[in-house]
């Protein structure tokens, strides 16, 4: 069996039940309780997703890091919608949807960088364009995160965070520390990024591996970048999430996903699923984790032959 005909298949059952057997006279066998959709397809053979995100409705946002597409996929829905119409930015790394303002927030990038990464952001309900904001030159805009203020973070892979002022429209340099960049030429730095809730962002770095905490001064200013020791290390670190004990999710490109567990400057990682094929992102909704399972290696030709398609977000049930 193919791999399209195994998600398929895997999606009948998991919508429908079992279905019993027939006899020539007999009754219809029972039908199984409508179960989760455990595995979703993204369109196309070369949809790439980076990130994805999720409503307070359950509905999932997902990027296509090559095409500049978002499909939804609405709550108890397996067919995807389109949202942001291929094109409509070059490229689509890090989605964050904020009910509070109906913004989808995204970073718009140019894998080829021949033009410039922005944040931009999309009214949830229309898809319409609202706020623009550009970030340098050479700038890569990875992952994004709201603090309690709604003051808005953006990871840039090359040694920086920037943020948006709460209904602001211009980037600021919040900032900037060697470990935020990657430490060998063609690496990756600063990627997934999330607000612990209270008074600090956790930021990791895609190629070194590293765990950053970053705290929020009471004015707003960035603190000293402080460094957690994570044991077992994390490898390929991208997307990250906060989950609701307060511990850390974590899409590692090595194909697991991974709790990371806090405590000072230490931390301990505990694998919640592995064997996913180069995942990077995850969001939670209600008792299950949704990752995207990017591929990304064979986009960049760092992995032989193509990409498996359909290209999938995978369903994993919360611990």
């Amino acid at each position: 069996m193919n791999r399209l005909a195994a998600v398929l298949a895997a999606v009948s059952f998991a919508a429908c039940g079992l279905r019993g057997p027939e006899g020539p006279t007999g009754p219809e066998g029972p039908q199984g309780p409508a179960g989760a959709v455990d595995l979703l397809q993204l369109p196309g053979a070369s949809y790439y997703p980076e990130s994805l995100t999720a409503a307070a409705d359950g509905t999932l946002y997902v990027g296509s890091l090559p095409t500049g597409e978002v499909v939804r996929f609405r709550s108890g829905q397996f067919l995807p919608e389109t949202f942001l119409e291929p094109g409509t930015v070059k490229g689509v790394a890090g989605v964050l949807a904020d009910d509070a303002s109906g913004q989808l927030w995204l970073c718009a990038v140019d894998v080829s960088f021949a033009t410039p990464t922005e944040v931009r952001s999309f009214d949830l309900a229309t898809g319409a364009p609202r706020v623009r904001a550009a970030l340098p030159a050479n700038a890569f805009c990875n992952d994004l995160a709201l603090d309690a203020k709604r003051n808005l973070y953006a990871t840039d892979s090359f040694g920086n965070v920037y943020r948006l002022p709460a209904g602001g429209s211009a980037l600021e340099a919040w900032a900037s520390d060697p470990r935020l960049a990657p430490s060998t030429q063609g690496g990756f730095g600063a990627d997934g990024i999330a607000f612990d809730g209270s008074s600090a962002l956790y930021v990791n770095t895609f190629s070194d591996g590293r765990l950053l905490r970053i705290p929020i001064g009471a004015g707003g200013a960035a603190g000293a970048v402080e460094e957690i020791a994570v044991s077992p290390a994390l490898q390929f670190p991208d997307g990250m999430r906060l989950a609701a004990d307060g511990s850390l999710l974590v899409a590692e490109g090595a194909g697991r996903l991974t709790r990371v567990t806090v405590s000072g400057s230490a931390a301990t990682a505990v694998t919640v699923a592995n064997r996913l094929d180069a995942p990077t992102s995850v969001v939670r909704v209600g008792g299950s984790y949704w990752v995207t399972e990017g591929q990304l290696p064979h986009l960049f030709g760092q992995a032989s032959g193509g990409p498996l398609v359909p290209f999938l977000l995978r369903r994993v049930t919360a611990p």
